[in-house]
Parts: structure tokens; sequence; C-alpha cells
């Protein structure tokens, strides 16, 4: 054979052999996560008892674990990819690292999604981290454990008000460069809408403590807050400035929205024992007490909640406590007047144990978090439930009837709503403006219910008869700001006399966007309580 026709031989063998060596799961189960919307959470995947686990992950995170880059450096591809979420349970041979197992969410995404993605390099924006005028303030690390970045406990606000709230403050230990340019983005994603790169050069790991205002509360606190882009040059002696730089990019070329089938069988092979505390302490709140109301990881092995009893209910079952009033149905009296108080131990092993995530403890995906929670709910107080259609008071999102004021999306634009700090304020008293890309009608309903909870206390539906997604811009005073019933602000006729004093969540859907919440009865799916006992056995 002639040396040419070798090399032609070698270069058409050359990609097939390589598509043999990439790494495969030996077994995968991959579904759509039956996570309701918005009780989704995602740390990556971790490796655990023989198995790869990646809960409630969009394609985005899902591309960024498999290729280890950020969802900010993937382009391309339909709006979805940001949107919905997945499940992916993976059987691995035994000695699997972090970095194989990449490789092979990389041939599973390929052959269940039909993935295909193109490599370049491109300017894109992200915040740079280089040395202040003063010079560094950061200290060379004393210790050599883990790096981690823990929060500091802070005195109770002393009351609601956003300008009442504390400053977050957090204690790093250890960190290199990158590492501090990547926690501060995830820290402080209110001010972040891209990551954080470091060019600082400084070499070393580092030990400091950082003290910043919340994006949401910084205009209420006025000259009291921080913003994090002067807590990092005060505190620290470095700088954070928006820029363009190139860096390497990855294109979604295709994608399906629906993966291909499971194989016949592998759910059950891959399936973990139910998450489940292992152990927990349940107790009466007396009267008076400051309420608290959630399911909230304490660090280590503790995990906290707190409520009524419909509330725990309706968190474990997903549903926002605000509208459990009309979604959870057939609870005694005391469901809504006793308040429980319960830390539990997370389990050191299996799906409910935390994990290390960029050198931060991170709990358990909320989904996890709140099939514990349900199971305790089970365990003591002999809970018993099923779902069944009836008819109940909603809000059903309408159109206003005068102007439209949205735009229709591209499909490709990425679905999902997140802080908009450029955008006009219409009232003065609004903490943070939201912009939505690519969001249907039936989103943005169940967005209000979580995103304005303090003003949604029936269920959102959808009565627009609007299609498609949709792309607008979206802000309200927070309950605690509005003038006082009765008052001359609240009783103020005109847009122009109310705006100084605040604008609820129903007056910004018709003045922001043409749209009305309509009080109604709806015959809608709700979950009936067919027993439970008023308080915990032991």
């Amino acid at each position: 054979m002639k040396k040419t026709a070798l090399l032609v031989l070698l270069a058409a063998v050359a990609p097939v052999f390589a598509q043999q060596q990439q790494p495969r799961f030996e077994a995968a189960e991959v579904r759509v996560s039956p996570t309701a919307p918005g009780f989704g959470q995602n740390f990556g995947g971790v490796l655990r008892e023989g198995r790869y686990v990646n809960r409630d992950a969009t394609m985005l995170n899902l591309i960024s674990s498999a290729y280890g880059v950020s969802e900010d450096n993937v382009a391309g591809g339909p709006g979805w990819i940001s949107l919905d979420l997945f499940d992916v349970i993976a059987k691995v041979p035994e000695g699997t690292t972090p970095a194989a197992a990449n490789l092979m969410l990389q041939s599973l995404l390929s052959e269940r999604f039909g993935l295909v993605v193109t490599r370049g390099t491109r300017p894109v924006p992200r915040y740079v981290l280089t040395i202040g005028k003063g010079g560094s303030k950061l200290k060379p690390a004393s210790g050599t454990g883990n790096p981690s970045c823990q929060p500091i406990q802070q005195p109770p606000a002393a009351s609601p008000a956003p300008a009442d709230q504390p400053n977050i403050k957090v204690a790093c230990r250890n960190l290199p460069m990158a590492a501090i340019a990547d926690n501060l983005h995830q820290m402080a994603n209110g001010y972040f809408d891209h990551d954080v790169v470091d060019q600082t050069k400084l070499e070393g790991s580092f030990d400091f403590d950082i003290e910043w205002t919340g994006r949401g509360v910084l205009a209420a606190k006025g000259p009291d807050g921080i913003s994090v882009f002067d807590a990092v040059e005060k505190q620290l002696g470095l700088k954070v400035d928006l820029q363009n730089i190139p860096m390497e990019s990855f294109g979604v070329e295709r994608i399906t929205r629906k993966p291909a089938p499971n194989p016949s069988g592998v759910e059950a092979s891959l399936s973990f024992a139910a998450a489940r505390f292992e152990a927990a302490d349940i107790k009466p709140v007396e009267p008076g007490a400051p309420p608290f109301v959630g399911l909230l990881y304490t660090g280590g092995s503790q995990m906290r909640a707190g409520g009524t009893l419909r509330q725990l209910i309706a968190m474990s079952l997903q549903v926002s406590p605000n509208v459990g009033d009309d979604l959870v149905v057939g609870l005694p009296k005391s469901a809504d007047t006793q308040r429980w108080n319960i830390n539990a131990k997370v389990p050191s092993t299996g799906e409910g144990a935390p994990n290390i995530v960029r050198g931060r403890p991170q709990p358990p995906p909320l989904s996890v978090g709140l099939e514990m929670l349900r199971g305790l709910l089970v365990e003591r107080f002999e809970m018993k439930t099923h779902t069944e259609t009836r008819e109940v008071t909603v809000y059903a999102l309408t159109l206003a009837g005068g102007r439209r004021k949205m735009t229709p999306a591209d499909e490709s634009e990425r679905s999902g709503c997140r802080p908009d700090p450029s955008a006009p304020k219409p009232a003065t008293n609004i903490n943070t403006m939201i912009g939505c890309k690519n969001t249907t009608m039936a989103d943005l309903a169940q967005n209000l219910q979580q995103m304005a909870n303090a003003y949604i206390d029936h269920p959102v539906v959808d009565g627009t008869g609007l299609s498609g997604g949709w792309n607008f811009v979206m802000g309200w005073t927070p309950k605690t700001l509005m003038p006082a019933p009765g008052s001359p602000a609240a009783n103020a006729t005109t847009v122009e006399a109310a705006d100084p004093n605040g604008i609820t969540v129903f007056d910004a859907m018709e003045r922001e966007l043409g749209l009305k919440l309509v009080k109604q009865r709806k015959a809608i799916p709700v979950i009936v309580v067919d027993h439970v006992n008023e308080k915990p056995i032991d």
C-alpha cells in the first residue's frame, strides 16, 4: 500500500477509533424531572455509591458539567435548554473520577439527546477581577484545610422592611484566586449576570472576610448599604470591572428536547433508597415567637424546617405555602394555628447527604430535601393524601384590554427571568426589576405565585389565550413598603400621585405588561389530605 493511501486510511479510521474510546456509563436513566417549576435546584453531578447523579439539571447545567465550562460560555440552541429540568442517574465503573464521569456525560448527551456542539473563541462579557490601586488586602492562608466559604450568622432583622435586613457576611478560608472569583459569582449572583474571572496574577491561597448588602435591598438601605463591587474594593483591595474578553465558547448546533427512551429495567437497577432524615426533633412553637416558614440547610448535617402543618405539607409536596389554603384541603383547624419547628439531621450517605461544591458545603437539591420532609410528615404525622380536581378561588391572568406591553420572543432566546439592574423603575421604592425572556404565560403565572408571594394568596392560572414565549420587564413594590390602608398615599387615585409611594403586583401587571389578575372560581387539581395527626408521634 502506498504511503499516501495509508495516511488517507488512518485519517478515515481516526474519528471512529476516537469515538469508540470515548468513556460511557455502564447504564443510565435519563428522564424529565418530576420537580415542580420553581423548586428545582442543581449543584452539578456527584458520584456516590457507584453511581453518577445529576438532579434537576437544565440542559445548560448538563452541558456545563459535561464539558467543564460555564453556562455563560454556551451559545445557541433553543430557548428551552435553560428551562426544562432533567434527572440523570448512571452506573459508573469502580474508581471513576469526576473528570471521567464528565466525559461519560458527553457521550450520554450525544446518544440520548443528539447533542452536537462546536467550539471556538469569541469576545464575551465577563466581570474581571484585578488588583485595586491601593494593592491587595488579602491575607495568605493560615491553614491547610479544604477551601471553604461559610456564612457568618447575623442577628435577626428588627422588622421585615428591606432597609432593616442585615448585610451578608462570609468568612472564606484557603481559597486560591480562581476560587475567589467563582465564589464571588455564586455568593453575590444578584450583582453578577456574567461569570467573574481572575486576572490578578496573585498566586497561593488566601483567607478573608467580606460583607456586602444584598442586591434586592441595596436601594432601600441608601447610604448604609454597600454593593459587592465596593466591598471587594474596600475590604479586599481588589477591583471588579465588566469587560469583553476572548474566551473559548461552545455553540449548540443540534439537540432534541425529548431524550431517547431508557433501556428496559434500567430504572429499577439504578434506583436509590428513598431519601430520609436520620433523626428529627419536632417541637411546637410558642405563641409570639418569631415566625419561620421554610426549609433551610444550616450547615454540617443539619436542616431546619418551620411553619404550620398546612405550610409544611404544602412545601413537602412542592406547593408554595402562600397558596396552600386553596391547594391543600381537608385539614383540621389546628393545621393553620399551631406552628412547628423541626431540627433534622440529614444522612451521611445517599441522596440526602450534603456535598462540597466549589469549596463550600451545599445541601442536597431542594427537591430531595422536600422529599425528606415529606417522609417525616408521613412517619411522624401519619399523613395520607391524594390529588383530585376541585373548584377553588384563583387569580386568572387575563388581557387588560389596552395595548399589550410585551414583545413576542424568538424561540432561540434563552427562557427565564432574572434581575435587570438597568431597567427603569415605575416607582421609587421598587427594589429590583425583573427581565423575562421567552417566557410563556403559564410560566409567568407560576412565577408570580413565588416571586410575589406576599401579594398572591390564591393560585394563578393563565387565561390570556396567548401562546408561545414573550419578552418583558416587570417590577413591583414589596408589600411591606406599600402605604398603610387608609393613608393619604394609599388613597391616591392618579398614577402620578401613586408612583412615589409604590406599585402593587396587581397594578404592575396592568401598567407594565398590559395584563390583569382577576379573582374567580375555577376547577383545578388540589391535594386532599385524607388523614393527618394534629401532633407528631414519637
